[in-house]
């Protein structure tokens, strides 16, 4: 057998697995209060997908992903300095640019004609219109944290948020807590003052309170399981209908829900067959979810989760 049909048949099989434990999938809770969704009453059934999509091999490390015109979505992946245009409805990549070389790319966002690029060694990348190589401009964010990948544009206030992957800071101080920063598009300066502060034992106390379950691990003290939440954090986006921040964290498949001033309001435990590593989220202007998953050992996914009204009450 050649190693070229050798590749073929695996995968081949992998997608088949893929397709096995997707149909099985499901999510373990989701807590809903009307009240959360004020402006635009709304929640996603994130047991049910509108539909499920296999991405081609190229895009294995899929790493960040945005939303553009129609039914197009722009994506990186976090080895080759390339900007992936992908149409749903082709299910094919249409478009490809090479903006720089081999590196850690990771998050992705898209303002008006400019395309960001998250490095995760806290590098903001410009890309502008033609989107090669030569219409770049590399920036160095002041930021304390080594690992770096959510990135997002926030429409109403022109700004760009970021998401680092790891502590605040060094210190046993530090070990709960996720920073959340801005960058004011006006004057293209990061405020070095995060916008809010995620705390884990928030969430959990949060969790603990709604009857949300967390991801559990034995105790080194007792027989009794513990939280092995860590969250931390993946990528962000924030919903168009009721401008709140979604924040995904791909080691321990969770999701938390905040406001722009950091008030958690929601979280969900999600089904690690369904999302295997969730690394990158975008939303359309319907109010539509988009999640992708990096491949691993089989292939990548992408899954649409429609925006569900609910009905007001008379």
């Amino acid at each position: 057998m050649s190693k070229q049909i050798y590749f073929s048949f695996i995968i081949a099989a992998l997608s088949f697995i893929t397709v096995k434990r997707i149909q099985k999938a499901g999510v373990e809770h989701f807590y809903l209060l009307e009240t959360l969704f004020q402006k635009e009453d709304g929640w996603f059934n994130f047991e049910k997908p509108e539909f499920i999509l296999n991405l081609p091999f190229e895009l294995r490390e899929i790493s960040g992903v945005t939303k553009l015109e129609g039914n197009e979505i722009a994506c990186v992946q976090d080895e080759n300095g390339i900007i992936f245009v992908y149409n749903l409805d082709a299910d094919s990549i249409i478009r490809q640019f090479q903006f720089g070389q081999n590196g850690d790319y990771e998050g992705i966002t898209l303002v008006d004609s400019t395309f960001y690029v998250l490095r995760s060694d806290a590098t903001l990348i410009e890309i502008n219109s033609p989107w090669d190589s030569s219409h770049v401009i590399e920036t160095k964010l002041n930021i304390p944290n080594l690992d770096n990948e959510g990135l997002c544009y926030d429409q109403r206030t022109n700004s760009l948020l970021l998401a680092p992957k790891s502590k605040t800071g060094k210190g046993p101080e530090f070990k709960d807590s996720r920073s959340i920063y801005s960058i004011d598009l006006a004057t293209k300066k990061l405020n070095e003052k995060p916008l809010f502060v995620i705390s884990v034992s928030e969430i959990e106390a949060f969790a603990n309170e709604k009857g949300i379950p967390l991801p559990q691990k034995l105790s080194k003290l007792s027989a009794d399981s513990i939280s092995a939440l860590k969250f931390l954090p993946s990528k962000l986006a924030v919903h168009p209908k009721t401008d709140e921040i979604y924040i995904l964290s791909a080691i321990d498949h969770t999701m938390a829900v905040y406001t722009k001033t950091g008030e958690l309001i929601n979280f969900i435990c999600l089904d690690s067959d369904l999302f295997n590593k969730p690394e990158g989220i975008t939303f359309l202007e319907n109010g539509d979810l988009i999640i992708t998953n990096e491949g691993q050992l089989g292939l990548p996914t992408l899954l649409k989760f429609q925006w569900q009204k609910l009905e007001k009450k008379k």
